[in-house]
């Protein structure tokens, strides 16, 4: 063995651990040093360690995977041993009968013609990295030179695999950075920084080879809704999927970039028919989506825009924007005759949802500060036959144009009073004291509503306490509710303004009102928490409604910095994802004993 020969070889190992040698690939160059420059060695392994055990990388010499991976199968033997121990095991004649420890390996090496082998861990930061096991065909002691000269290779190695981890944590770490830097970190789509430079270069290309860029600007259609009814983690599934199904309806050479919120914009270069694109885009977006045990239908506004010589990206990416905007709110789409078709279709199959039991009732916790369930608001959901379980949003407005809220309405009452009176039957005091049911003015003003209301709570066995109505603040500046108002309050039932705050010419017809409680609305909510304007509104609509002396609900909280926020500013009660998600009965009551 010549000591420069070998200094020379591990200078060699160092120099691939500062370049792009892989773990794997040092660990093989070691056992090649060893093999290579050290006197009477007849055989080399090497073993990674990982959190899974032992994994053999690289033997040199004869049958030398052999006794290795005996190791590695039985979970005994010098490596075993250096690995688990972090120490040197050293065996100057395995055949010696004292020697009794690994049977199995013992006999493999024996067999293979081994007698000695040395087991040197690889440790660096307190950590075994690998053991390195060297084996010779002849027994005898192994001279202290012999091992100083492992235990240095095999320091040496341990130190460059740390290097070389430090190296690959960096450069991923770089990548990673660079990733986040051009790409939506919810989609992995391009973000704005990155379309731009794409949709930059694009347009560059064309102007020198005399084709056209076509970008589409896509918008989801009813996204908030989504966000309102299932909370925003089901919107962001929704984007998510979204996403996933755009993609892949694409060439390599498109870039699909998520803009902001749910708008997506997609560039186009040299695309032969655009019909045909939109066409497997908006097939892609029909088929179900399911959120929260519910089948959607996400649908999406798009516009498109061809370059010309000289358009930018700013003008591209607006034209496509302006085309969106119309064929969302102005573009002629169906014909009169289709449209109308398409509303009496729904508005049939509205008529048929109470008839045909597909008209369901979720409840939505309102807890106190604690996050105990106060109360709980019935909220009405329609199954319908191919969009799937749909919110009051999506068809409350046709249901008062037709008139069918009123039979709606007292399906609902009758519905939320068998509901608390079973609740109050299995669970007794730890059920919400009151289910309160939206009611609008169309309803109040219906003669038959306050009879049906009664029937309901006589025959299902509660109080009228038990049952509260909640109207939109709107609905205040009608005239024909306030007779039926008194006249519900003076009957026992506790009264609420829904969306408290965004009516002040009703605030003097809510005077002369027996209301008790308000509900501040959701968009005065929303960003309470690290926004020192809407903090103050917030503080203001309390103060109003704490001089009307009405306990306040925070609506629409989402996130424990908006629960501490509307606490402070003296909201007695909270509603929103944060306290719950609507859902059934059944799935509710899980708050207060299952």
């Amino acid at each position: 063995m010549s000591d420069s020969s070998l200094l020379a070889a591990v200078a060699a190992l160092a120099g691939s651990a500062a370049g792009d040698a892989t773990p794997e690939d040092l660990l093989r160059r070691l056992v090649e040093v060893v093999a290579e420059h050290l006197d009477g060695v007849d055989g080399a392994g090497v073993v990674l360690a990982g959190d899974d055990g032992l994994r053999l990388v690289h033997v040199t010499g004869a049958d030398v995977d052999q006794p290795e991976l005996v190791q590695a199968a039985t979970g005994t033997g010098p490596c075993h041993d250096a690995a688990v121990f972090e120490v040197e095991v050293v065996v100057d004649d395995l055949s010696d009968p004292v020697q009794t420890a690994w049977p199995e390996y013992v006999e493999r090496a024996l067999v293979l013609g081994y007698r000695s082998v040395v087991a040197v861990p690889l440790v660096d930061r307190g950590r075994v990295q690998g053991v390195l096991d060297v084996y010779r065909r002849r027994p005898g002691t192994w001279q202290e030179s012999e091992l100083q000269w492992v235990r240095v290779v095999a320091h040496l190695a341990a130190s460059y695999l740390v290097i070389a981890a430090d190296r690959d944590r960096a450069r991923r770490a770089q990548r990673e950075l660079q990733h986040a830097s051009t790409h939506d970190a919810l989609t992995g789509l391009a973000n704005r920084v990155l379309l731009f430079d794409r949709l930059e270069h694009a347009l560059s290309s064309a102007r020198r080879h005399g084709r056209s860029v076509a970008v589409l600007f896509i918008d989801l259609d009813r996204f908030k809704a989504i966000n309102d009814t299932f909370g925003h983690a089901a919107g962001d599934q929704v984007l998510t999927t979204v996403a996933a199904r755009l993609s892949a309806q694409l060439r390599d050479t498109d870039t699909l970039a998520r803009l902001a919120g749910d708008e997506f914009v997609l560039v186009c270069e040299d695309l032969p028919e655009i019909g045909a694109l939109l066409g497997r885009l908006r097939r892609a977006l029909s088929q179900p989506l399911r959120v929260d045990d519910v089948d959607l239908v996400v649908s999406a506004s798009i516009g498109v825009a061809h370059s010309t010589g000289t358009s930018t990206a700013d003008e591209l990416l607006a034209e496509a924007d302006r085309v969106m905007y119309a064929d969302k709110h102005h573009s002629p789409g169906p014909s009169r005759a289709a449209r109308a078709a398409v509303a009496h279709q729904l508005e049939h199959q509205l008529a048929r949802a109470l008839p045909d039991g597909r008209l369901r009732l979720h409840y939505q916790p309102i807890t106190d500060g604690t996050g105990a369930v106060e109360t709980v608001e019935a909220l009405l959901r329609w199954q319908h036959p191919t969009r799937g379980l749909l919110p009051a949003a999506e068809f409350i407005d046709l249901a008062g144009r037709t008139g069918l809220v009123v039979g709606m309405g007292r399906w609902v009452v009758d519905q939320a009073c068998a509901q608390v009176a079973r609740w109050r039957r299995v669970h007794g005091a730890a059920a919400p004291r009151t289910v309160w049911v939206n009611v609008s003015a169309r309803e109040l003003a219906d003669p038959g509503f306050a009879g049906a209301l009664g029937t309901a709570v006589q025959e299902h066995g509660i109080e009228p306490a038990d049952v509260g109505l909640e109207l939109l603040e709107g609905d205040f500046a009608d005239a024909r509710v306030v007779a039926a108002l008194h006249a519900h309050h003076l009957r026992g039932h506790p009264l609420s303004v829904d969306d408290f705050g965004t009516g002040y010419s009703s605030l003097s017809r809510l005077v002369e009102l027996p209301v008790t409680r308000a509900k501040i609305d959701r968009s005065l909510v929303a960003g309470v928490g690290g926004d020192p304007r809407r903090r103050a509104l917030v503080d203001a609509v309390v103060t109003v409604a704490g001089g009307l002396g009405l306990d306040v609900v925070a609506e629409g909280v989402e996130t424990a910095d908006q629960a501490r926020a509307v606490l402070s500013a003296g909201c007695r009660y909270l509603q929103g994802f944060h306290c719950g998600a609507p859902a059934p009965a059944e799935t509710v009551q899980l708050r207060w004993g299952g």
